[in-house]
């Protein structure tokens, strides 16, 4: 039997109990057991949350119990915690419960907080809630280094990764570090402080989307994109009217509502053949919607479209590029049927424009990550295919040739990824002929 998380929880246990800490580092173990998380053992993990808890409460009922004469004693005792006792009194003096839960991310400061926290005589519950959080966030920061270290160091993202995130994350990044900085000014407050805070993340909030959908969405220029994907082909040994597996294998069926790798994806589930798909969704009666990346929206603009029930689509990203149109049925501003086409290319056999599109239909609202920002918006209906279906079957019935091609991998519904999907992908064109000549 494998003994090993004894010596991880002995590890963090000492780590946080005052007296040993000040001889046994945590960091080592806290590593090992991140390591053993990479290979699917939590008993590491679990031994290591564990011992540091229990060290923190056994050290604030010491410090409780012993009070100001135990903090005489301890600086006597170890002359090497005079400093870090002065710097964790003024903290504790100037930030209460807040710096006890920093406290593990400020080095020295962790080997007596826990002790003056309990000689100060902070009630017992205030200091367990911030034990947890802050040994969730210092043990948790090195559990997951440690897994990254098993895992190997591919699995951290380039630079050019991080740069990406931070370009399209600074006003999200900006909102919250002014949210903190106020909720730290106001809670010294006596009077209203709640009030103040609870206001100042809201009006923040709110600020963060406006500049974001009215100020900060820059038009795309669709002509240089254009110019980029007319060089796109499609290799293709099959007649148009053949298996079309082999046709878009290569082709990336997903879409995201942002550009850096952290959102969760949507499917592509439409291909569509022919100059535009404009002609078809004007026959099945769909409507054109604005776009933040393609349409100047002002915040009055907005408000018409809402009375209009027309209100403008969010952007999702196909390789790198946002949706060159989009699409509506009618529908109220909650549930709505919606569906968004990107050029792909062109397909060499037929020498035919193909186009890419994801529909599905919304149901309710969500707060979303979005395109950087933290905003409410539609959410689609987990069915994905059912939208599918429908937009296939009526476009048969309009006289476009329609197959369905498993060209995705079946996906189940869960908390990873919000739809369900068969994998088939609907692909809508013009009768052909031999010749490859599509009329439509």
């Amino acid at each position: 039997m494998d003994f090993s998380w004894w010596w991880l929880f002995g590890g963090s246990f000492f780590d946080a109990l005052i007296g040993p800490n000040l001889f046994v580092p945590g960091e080592p173990f806290f590593l090992a057991a991140g390591y053993q998380l990479n290979q699917g053992l939590l008993t590491g993990a679990i031994a290591v949350l564990f011992g540091a808890l229990l060290g923190d409460q056994l050290s604030f009922a010491i410090g409780h119990k012993m009070g100001g004469q135990g903090q005489r004693k301890l600086r006597r005792r170890f002359p090497k915690t005079r400093r870090a006792t002065a710097k964790a009194k003024l903290a504790l003096t100037r930030y209460g419960f807040i710096i006890v839960i920093a406290a593990r991310l400020l080095g020295p400061i962790a080997w007596v907080m826990p002790f003056l926290a309990g000689s100060y005589r902070m009630p017992w519950w205030k200091f367990s809630l911030c034990s947890v959080i802050g040994i969730t966030l210092g043990v948790g920061q090195f559990l997951l280094a440690g897994a990254l270290m098993g895992h190997g160091l591919s699995m951290l993202p380039s630079i050019a990764t991080l740069l990406l995130f931070l370009q399209e994350h600074w006003l999200l990044i900006l909102t919250c570090a002014f949210g903190f900085i106020t909720t730290l000014i106001f809670y010294r407050r006596q009077q209203g402080k709640w009030r103040n805070i609870v206001s100042t993340w809201i009006i923040s909030l709110l600020l963060m989307n406006y500049v974001h959908f009215f100020i900060n969405s820059n038009n795309i220029d669709f002509a240089l994109i254009k110019t980029s994907y007319a060089q796109t082909t499609v290799n293709d040994t099959t007649e148009l009217q053949g298996a079309k597996i082999d046709r878009y294998a290569q082709l990336n069926f997903e879409v995201y509502p942002g550009l850096a790798p952290v959102y969760q994806a949507q499917p592509i589930n439409l291909i569509y053949l022919g100059a535009n798909p404009d002609t078809l969704m004007q026959q099945l009666g769909w409507k054109k919607n604005k776009t933040f990346s393609n349409d100047n929206i002002s915040l009055t603009h907005y408000f018409d479209l809402i009375q209009q029930k027309q209100p403008p689509i969010s952007d999702l990203y196909w390789n790198q590029q946002p949706q060159w149109s989009a699409y509506q049925l009618a529908g109220d501003l909650l549930k709505r049927s919606h569906v968004r086409w990107w050029y792909g290319g062109i397909d060499k056999q037929s020498q035919q424009p193909f186009w890419v599109g994801a529909v599905s239909y919304d149901n309710n609202l969500k707060i979303a990550h979005y395109k950087g920002i933290i905003t409410i918006l539609h959410a689609i209906d987990p069915d994905v295919d059912e939208e599918r279906d429908r937009l296939a079957t009526n476009s048969l019935k309009a006289g476009w040739h329609v197959t369905k091609e498993s060209l995705l991998i079946p996906q189940a519904f869960s908390k990873n990824n919000h739809y369900f999907s068969d994998g088939k992908v609907a692909i809508i064109h013009a009768y052909c002929g031999v010749a490859n000549t599509c009329v439509q």
